[in-house]
């Protein structure tokens, strides 16, 4: 099964998922389960002039026929609810969708996790969960995501990059596809030009020299590290912070990406934007990225459960 969580009740996320949903086939529709409050997906049908019927899990609207699971409003953040619920019912061949929300909307044990990643970082008890960026071929990791820049240096280290590049092959190659090229960036300018530019960039090179049964280049300066991809290869770039190795993703790819988490029993994903809140309730949000996301998880899921 491929669950989708609602993400954000003022956000596009239901939006875009149902605009997305009704260009899948029949068959392809019930490999899909939504899970949402009623009103939230009511209000977004209403607001989508859509002609609709709810009996129980299933929800038709337009000719589309999509399962469906309900909860109750409460004091817990919909997001949550919507995320807890999906996180008991799925299994290492299921696929977890999660919608776009915002950081205040995540609460696990009592404490607020800034965004799905630390989140599950904190109920599966695994550090090193990987944040990966893709869009067809095109595969971004980053080693550090939502933290300061100011702490980037201080919590890098050697076991971190290495771990975080091998759970990153290992799942490419479980999900999507082997790689044969890994392409390392420096932290600092010119990767510290020698210790002149600070000495954080030392912990890299220990690091790739103890990863194997792949081809490593670098670590590279930042600034030039797109010089060295080649569409022709399967390769995967490691970038060492968040808005070292998005800008370039982002521009070129704009919403047609996919945010993968990485080393959980089962493969999250999530469209690469955010709620758009100015958007809610206009029908003219972009759903094209959800789309994509939603094809892509079609694939993945037919190649993990051999159909």
């Amino acid at each position: 099964m491929i669950y989708i969580t609602q993400g954000h009740e003022l956000g596009i996320g239901i939006e875009v998922f149902l605009k997305s949903f009704s260009l899948l086939n029949s068959t392809q529709q019930k490999s899909f389960t939504l899970i949402a409050s009623k009103e939230t997906v009511e209000n977004n049908l209403q607001t989508l002039s859509f002609d609709y019927q709810i009996h129980g899990d299933r929800i038709v609207y337009n000719s589309n026929l999509l399962h469906f699971i309900d909860f109750p409003k409460s004091e817990i953040p919909e997001s949550t609810s919507s995320l807890n619920i999906a996180l008991n019912k799925i299994q290492s061949t299921d696929i977890l969708l999660t919608l776009p929300t915002s950081k205040d909307q995540l609460i696990d044990n009592g404490e607020l996790k800034k965004g799905y990643t630390e989140f599950l970082r904190h109920r599966y008890m695994k550090a090193n969960l990987c944040m990966v960026f893709k869009a067809f071929q095109d595969t971004t990791l980053l080693i550090t995501d939502h933290i300061p820049l100011s702490e980037v240096g201080k919590v890098i280290t050697s076991q971190m990059i290495k771990e975080k590049i091998e759970i990153t092959l290992k799942g490419l190659s479980e999900y999507f596809h082997s790689v044969s090229e890994v392409i390392v960036s420096g932290i600092n300018p010119h990767c510290g030009e020698g210790g002149l530019l600070g000495t954080e960039d030392q912990v890299i090179a220990p690091a790739l020299k103890k990863i194997h049964n792949v081809r490593i280049v670098g670590p590279i300066s930042g600034d030039t590290l797109h010089f060295h991809t080649d569409s022709n290869k399967a390769q995967l770039k490691v970038y060492m912070y968040h808005d070292q190795g998005l800008p370039q993703f982002k521009d070129k790819y704009r919403t047609i990406g996919l945010n993968i988490t990485l080393g959980l029993p089962f493969l999250r994903m999530s469209v690469d934007h955010g709620t758009a809140f100015d958007l809610f309730g206009k029908n003219i949000a972009d759903f094209s990225g959800c789309f994509y996301m939603l094809k892509e998880a079609i694939k993945v899921h037919r190649k993990i459960t051999h159909e």
